[in-house]
């Protein structure tokens, strides 16, 4: 990494005070003055330089005209070529503009899922995929995933049924950081293939990737394999454009593309994407944004790092370093946290009622009286397997990470006589 590009994510390159008036979702705008936020998924850092300027050269012509419903040529041709580049057999005419990867999800949902319909969801994962079924009438269907274990195929065997349509794919896992092989993908690729299950995977972590963890995305498989799904990817993560509200669907056939789209309210217009939103994220593709990607990542795997040298630091808590993502998933120390043995008559809801409440109190109180904010492993923000988690976001600087840490370590002791005090 360049002198020049390091500066970009050094400790003075947080634009604080803009954070805090515009970096909403749990994090610097929603939160007291003296909380540092390791929420939600979402960097710390400007973007680019050359997405800033082709926002600015697009804005200043003044001319802001309707796009196509399925996106500009140039955002559609960009992004196939970066598809292409993995390994995907693409063309642009498979790729449709949406409004984020969430909404991403939500039109896949509503074109292949019928009321009743059941989706396979992995436990944890990110709350929208459950949320995006049910939006389009389907029942969520929980499939245990977990950091390093075989993906247990016998056990997704139990869960089909006769109306079981969609296998929802969390690649790289949010917020397990885990980066699925090419030969699981495979597996999962026959085994949904011979059943008449579509799959839908989401990759928008797929460019917070650390080495030697290789990704693998989902039309790079097989052609008979690829063209049993879609893929969904926004440009939130790698690049810093939550706020654009920019992302894409994309599908080995154009013709399955095309279908997806009429489905759509994007050609009446109800729907659609900003075309500056487009122009941004056209110019996160080039050569110019892929190399300032380059550099946040080096900067990402440090941060990683040295959160992880912090965690470890903390008796009684457990940490898996994740290949992908920039979150770490916890399990609190579980002496002091763990639900009580159901007492006769109880059941085992009640039993991770009490934990996750436990949890929740336990976050608000290190917000409020140690000044440092975390995602609770709750049920309906990652699953039933999140109980007795949090979720902490390391997309920061050095010292702002290294305060944060401190924060939570103290706090941690202090409430629960796990760590340091």
């Amino acid at each position: 990494m360049s002198d020049e590009l390091r500066r970009l994510f050094a400790d003075g390159a947080v634009p604080l005070a803009l954070l805090r008036q515009r970096a909403h979702n749990q994090r610097w705008a929603e939160q007291p003055q003296q909380v540092i936020p390791l929420t939600a998924a979402d960097p710390d850092f400007a973007a680019a330089a050359v997405i800033r300027e082709a926002m600015v050269d697009y804005a200043r012509s003044g001319v802001f005209s309707y796009g196509p419903p399925a996106g500009l040529s140039g955002f559609r041709k960009a992004v196939a070529r970066r598809l292409q580049e993995r390994g995907a057999q693409i063309t642009p005419e498979g790729v449709i503009a949406v409004n984020s990867a969430a909404a991403g999800l939500a039109m896949v949902c509503r074109h292949w899922l019928r009321p009743g319909d059941e989706a396979i969801v992995a436990d944890p994962v990110d709350y929208l995929f459950a949320h995006t079924v049910r939006g389009a009438g389907g029942v969520p269907v929980l499939w245990k995933v977990e950091r390093h274990a075989p993906l247990h195929l016998e056990n997704l065997e139990a869960l089909v049924g006769p109306r079981t349509r969609l296998l929802c794919l969390c690649n790289p896992h949010n917020p397990l950081g885990r980066c699925f092989r090419l030969d699981e993908l495979e597996q999962l690729g026959r085994f949904c293939r011979e059943r008449g299950i579509r799959v839908l995977s989401d990759e928008v972590w797929s460019d917070v990737v650390y080495p030697p963890a290789t990704f693998t995305s989902w039309l790079a498989l097989p052609p008979d394999l690829a063209a049993n799904g879609a893929v969904v990817y926004g440009f939130s993560k790698g690049f810093g454009l939550a706020g654009l509200r920019i992302g894409f669907v994309a599908m080995a056939d154009p013709d399955a593309a095309a279908a997806l789209l009429a489905s759509s309210d994007q050609p009446s217009t109800v729907e659609g994407v900003a075309t500056i939103s487009q122009v941004a994220a056209e110019a996160a593709c080039s050569a110019e944004g892929q190399a300032w990607l380059a550099a946040f990542l080096e900067h990402l795997q440090a941060r990683r790092d040295q959160a992880l040298a912090a965690l470890d630091a903390i008796p009684g808590l457990s940490v898996h370093p994740p290949d992908a993502t920039y979150v770490l998933f916890a399990r609190l120390p579980g002496r002091q946290l763990s639900a009580p043995a159901p007492e006769p008559g109880q059941d085992h809801e009640l039993a991770l009622e009490l934990e996750e409440r436990r949890v929740e109190a336990l976050v608000e109180r290190l917000r409020l009286r140690h000044g440092v904010a975390v995602v609770p492993g709750s049920r309906r923000w990652f699953g039933p397997a999140a109980v007795g988690h949090v979720r902490l976001c390391f997309a920061t600087s050095e010292g702002l990470l290294a305060e944060g840490l401190r924060r939570f370590a103290v706090g941690l002791g202090e409430e629960t006589g796990s760590g340091p005090g």
